[in-house]
């Protein structure tokens, strides 16, 4: 996927979403917020990303904070919010306190924040977010949350979904280039393409989800929908 085409594909997420919250000020549905959050942070600074890289700019502070770290907090809290074990809330809370500690470690020891991406933060807050995930997915599909919901009709479980093929996906190619530097050099174009494409796909299933109780509204129950963000 090219980088204007990715562009594209955010910011016709973003205002996908945009429409949706609108649409619904009063009966809005649990974490839309948190989800149009993440895209409007995504085109900002994918945006400004795609200019320095053009300018040949050093853009891994970018990516650092915005992608390594701002994002990857807005994802833990958006499954913070549908946590229900007190004691869970608590180690989520702490495990987030313990990976922005050992991004400051990183930052000043071995990965400088504004120089080179930090895979050594990447990595565990990834691992952290795909934790969450499956603990999502495996609450919603064995019925702890969300008993309710037509699963095909509920956003979170497409977004969760997305989320989790597109971290491990991302693991895996920045591992590989962490590792294996020169393998991804030489298929630069087909690596990061795909990378593109998956994280695309990811961030439009975000801006078309929450369309998806109104379109299956039939299947479900007017309580189904929570007016919390």
């Amino acid at each position: 996927m090219s980088g204007d085409v990715y562009l594209f594909v955010i910011g016709l997420s973003v205002v996908l979403s945009l429409l949706n919250f609108g649409l619904k000020k009063n009966n809005r549905i649990q974490g839309h917020g948190i989800i149009l959050g993440i895209l409007i942070l995504v085109l900002v600074f994918e945006s400004i990303g795609s200019y320095t890289s053009s300018m040949k700019i050093n853009n891994s502070l970018l990516y650092n904070i915005c992608w390594v770290y701002v994002e990857s907090l807005l994802l833990v809290l958006y499954f913070y919010k549908f946590e229900k074990s007190t004691s869970a809330k608590k180690n989520i809370f702490l495990v987030s306190f313990l990976l922005l500690f050992w991004g400051i470690v990183n930052s000043i020891f071995f990965q400088p924040i504004s120089t080179v991406f930090q895979f050594y933060s990447f990595l565990p807050n990834s691992l952290f977010v795909l934790v969450l995930c499956v603990r999502f997915l495996s609450d919603t599909l064995n019925l702890r949350i969300f008993k309710d919901w037509n699963l095909i009709a509920l956003p979170h479980f497409w977004i969760s979904t997305a989320i989790l093929f597109f971290y491990i996906e991302a693991v895996l190619v920045f591992g590989l280039y962490q590792f294996s530097p020169q393998f991804v050099i030489d298929n630069v174009s087909v690596i990061f393409g795909f990378n593109r494409m998956m994280a695309g796909m990811m961030y439009l299933i975000f801006g078309l989800s929450f369309f998806l109780p109104t379109l299956f509204k039939r299947n479900f129950t007017g309580g189904n929908t929570m007016a919390v963000l």
